[in-house]
C-alpha cells in the first residue's frame, strides 16, 4: 500500500509542477504577445491576416437591422464590393469589433469620436495600452446576440459533481488503494458528464467565457487615464470576473492549455460556473451589453484611426442640409492607383463614355465615399461636402439560374426597388441602365424612369449609359457629363477624367480592329455605323 500512496504523491508532485510550467508558460505568451501587438501600429498591419473560418461578422447587423431605418440593403452591398472594403478598413483586434464595424458600414453605427482618434494617433501608451487589452479578448469566439446571456435550466443535482474528486481526493490517504479508485472513477464520471453536457452547452459556454473576458476587459480600459466614460457598476460582476480565473484557455492549443481543459472536465468547472455566472448575466444584461459596446466602438475608432495613418489623403467631411454634394481630388478606395476626380453636383447626372473609360468606376468612387462619410465620418478627397441620405444602387445586375430570372428581369427588380424611397433624401446609381433590351425600348424605357425619378425632389441621381440620344432628351433635368479617351498610334489611352457635355467619341469598333479582329469584320461594322 506504501508504493500506492508513493505514486499518488507522486502524481500530485507532477500536478504541481506542469501547473507551474503552465502559469510561466502562460505569462510568457502573454509578454510575448503584447510586445507583438504593440509593434502592429508602425507597421501598419492587422492583429490576424487572415480571416477566421468561423467569422459570423454580420451577425450583429442580420439580426438587428429591421429595427434601424434606412441601413444599406445587400443589392448596394454586393454592387459597391463593400465586402473588400470592410476588409480593408477591419484593424479591428476583437470579434465584437468586427462585428459593430460591418454593422456600421451597412448604417446602424457610426465611428465620428474624433477625439477618441486622435488618441489613439498621438499617445503611444494609451493606444499601446488599449491595443493589449483588446488583443486578449480576440477573434476565437463570435458571440451570438442575444444568445450569449440567454438563461438555460440545470439539474441542481450537478452542482455536487465538483466535490467527488475532492472526495476521492481526501479518501485516497484514508482508504489508499480503494480511495485512489474512487478518486479515478470520480475523474472519469465527471469527465464523461462534462462532455455529454458540453454538447448541448458549448456555444453557450464559450460564450460566457467570453463576455466574462470583455466585462474584465471594459473595466481595465475604463481605468486608463484618457478612456471614454462607461457607466456600468464592476461590482456587479464580481462573482464572473472572481470564477474566470479557474476557467483556463477557452480553446486549448498548446500542453498548458490541455492541462487546464483536464481540470476543468474533471472538476466541471465549465457547466457549474456557466450556470451561476448565467444568473448574473441575465439579472444586469444593460450593463453587460453596454461592455460589448464599449469595447467593439474602442475596438473600432481604433480600427479607422490605423486606417487612416495607411492613405495618402482623406478628408472628414462637410454635412450641408442642401442638395448638393461637392469633392476634389475623391478616389476609388480599393485602387491602388486611382485618378482623382473634382465635381460639384448640384443636379441630377447623366454620364455618357465610351467602354472602359471610368464611368462605373466615377459612381462606385463617389457612392463609396458617401458611404464612408456617413459611416466612419471619413472621405478620400481632398474635400468632401454633402447632405446625408441613403444610398441605393443598380449595378452589376446578373440572371439568376435558381430563380429563374434572365438580366433584364433582374434588373427591372433592381430599378424597382429605388422608387420606394421618395420619403428620405436619396443618391440613386445606376449603371447602364436597361442594357438587358433592345435599343428602342431601352432609350424610351430609360427615359421614362429617368423622368419619373426626377419627378421627386428628394432623389439625386447618378446615371451612366451608352445611349448618346438620352442626353437630349433628359437635359432638363440632367446635366451631362462624360469620359473619354484617345487613340494613338494603335494604342487607346483613357484618362478616367470626368468632363462637362455629353460624349463625343466611341471606341467599340475601333476596338474591333485594335483586338485584331479580321478586318472584314472592322470595315463591315464601320460601313453599317454610317448608314
Amino acid at each position: 500500500m506504501d508504493s500506492v500512496l508513493n505514486i499518488f504523491l507522486f502524481l500530485i508532485f507532477m500536478w504541481l509542477v506542469i501547473t507551474a510550467l503552465y502559469i510561466i508558460l502562460t505569462y510568457y505568451q502573454k509578454y510575448r504577445a503584447a510586445q507583438r501587438i504593440r509593434s502592429l501600429w508602425d507597421a501598419r498591419a492587422k492583429s490576424e491576416s487572415f480571416i477566421r473560418p468561423n467569422q459570423h461578422y454580420r451577425y450583429q447587423y442580420d439580426t438587428y437591422h429591421q429595427q434601424n431605418e434606412h441601413t444599406l440593403d445587400d443589392k448596394t452591398w454586393s454592387d459597391l464590393n463593400l465586402d473588400d472594403v470592410f476588409q480593408q478598413l477591419n484593424y479591428n483586434f476583437t470579434a465584437i469589433g468586427e462585428m459593430r464595424l460591418y454593422a456600421t458600414l451597412r448604417g446602424m453605427f457610426k465611428v465620428n469620436n474624433q477625439s477618441l482618434i486622435n488618441k489613439f494617433k498621438n499617445h503611444k501608451t494609451f493606444r499601446q495600452s488599449v491595443s493589449v487589452h483588446l488583443s486578449q479578448i480576440g477573434k476565437t469566439i463570435y458571440p451570438m446576440f442575444p444568445d450569449q446571456i440567454k438563461p438555460i435550466k440545470m439539474q441542481n443535482i450537478y452542482y455536487l459533481c465538483p466535490l467527488l474528486p475532492i472526495i476521492g481526493l481526501i479518501l485516497v490517504p484514508i482508504l489508499k488503494g480503494p480511495g485512489l479508485l474512487i478518486l479515478l472513477f470520480t475523474i472519469v464520471l465527471n469527465i464523461f458528464l462534462s462532455g455529454k453536457l458540453s454538447k448541448h452547452y458549448s456555444e453557450y459556454i464559450n460564450a460566457t467565457f467570453y463576455s466574462v473576458n470583455v466585462i474584465k476587459k471594459a473595466e481595465r480600459i475604463h481605468q486608463l487615464e484618457q478612456a471614454p466614460e462607461l457607466d456600468v457598476n464592476f461590482k456587479h460582476f464580481a462573482k464572473a470576473k472572481r470564477f474566470s480565473p479557474l476557467l483556463g484557455k477557452v480553446s486549448p492549443d498548446n500542453e498548458g492549455g490541455a492541462m487546464a481543459e483536464f481540470i476543468k472536465l474533471a472538476f466541471m468547472l465549465d457547466y457549474v460556473i456557466f450556470n451561476s455566472v448565467q444568473n448574473t448575466f441575465t439579472k444586469h444584461q444593460d450593463e453587460l451589453m453596454a461592455c460589448y459596446d464599449y469595447v467593439s466602438e474602442i475596438d473600432n475608432h481604433y480600427a479607422i484611426a490605423l486606417w487612416q495613418e495607411t492613405l495618402e489623403s482623406y478628408t472628414h467631411p462637410e454635412v450641408t442640409q442642401q442638395p448638393e454634394l461637392e469633392f476634389n481630388a475623391l478616389v476609388h478606395p480599393l485602387l491602388e492607383t486611382p485618378v482623382p476626380n473634382d465635381l460639384n453636383i448640384q443636379r441630377n447626372i447623366l454620364l455618357t463614355g465610351s467602354n472602359a473609360s471610368g464611368k462605373s468606376t466615377f459612381m462606385k468612387a463617389v457612392a463609396l465615399n458617401l458611404v464612408l462619410a456617413q459611416t466612419v465620418d471619413t472621405a478620400l478627397a481632398t474635400q468632401f461636402k454633402y447632405k446625408p441620405g441613403m444610398i441605393l444602387t443598380s449595378m452589376a445586375n446578373q440572371d439568376d439560374v435558381l430563380s429563374g430570372d434572365s438580366y433584364f428581369i433582374a434588373e427591372l427588380k433592381s430599378i424597382l426597388r429605388l422608387m420606394d424611397q421618395t420619403d428620405t433624401y436619396c443618391y440613386c446609381f445606376i449603371d447602364e441602365i436597361f442594357k438587358g433590351t433592345n435599343t428602342t425600348e431601352r432609350i424610351a424605357a430609360s427615359e421614362s424612369v429617368l423622368n419619373y425619378l426626377a419627378e421627386h425632389p428628394e432623389y439625386r441621381i447618378i446615371a451612366a449609359t451608352h445611349d448618346i440620344e438620352l442626353s437630349q432628351l433628359l437635359e432638363q433635368d440632367f446635366a451631362n457629363y462624360h469620359f473619354n479617351e484617345t487613340i494613338k498610334d494603335d494604342e487607346i489611352y483613357f484618362d478616367y477624367k470626368i468632363k462637362p457635355g455629353k460624349a463625343d467619341t466611341r471606341n467599340a469598333i475601333e476596338l474591333l480592329r485594335l483586338m485584331h479582329f479580321p478586318d472584314a469584320v472592322y470595315q463591315n461594322a464601320l460601313k453599317n455605323t454610317k448608314k
